[in-house]
C-alpha cells in the first residue's frame, strides 16, 4: 500500500484589511462579530481545497490522519494519504 504521510499545508491570515475597513467605516462593524473566528475558517476551508486538489492528483483512496495547529497567524494542516 503506497501512502503520503505527513504532508503539510501551511497559509498566513491577516486581520489588517479588516481593520482599515473598519478604521474607514467605524459604523459598518455595528451588530458584527467573531471576525477572527471568521478569517480562520475562510482560510482553513481554502487549505482543505489544496487537500482534496493534492488527493486527486495523487490518486488517493483515503485521506487518512489530519491535525490542525493554529499559532499565531499561521495555520498549519498535515495530512496522510493512502492509496
Amino acid at each position: 500500500m503506497a501512502n503520503h504521510q505527513n504532508v503539510v499545508f501551511q497559509k498566513t491570515y491577516s486581520l489588517e484589511i479588516l481593520k482599515n475597513f473598519f478604521s474607514q467605516f467605524p459604523e459598518e462593524k455595528r451588530g458584527r462579530k467573531k471576525f477572527k473566528q471568521k478569517e480562520i475558517q475562510n482560510t482553513k476551508l481554502l487549505i482543505y481545497d489544496e487537500v482534496l486538489k493534492k488527493a486527486y492528483k495523487v490518486k488517493a483512496t483515503c485521506v487518512g490522519r489530519i491535525k490542525e495547529k493554529i499559532i499565531k497567524n499561521l495555520i498549519q494542516i498535515t495530512v496522510s494519504y493512502y492509496k
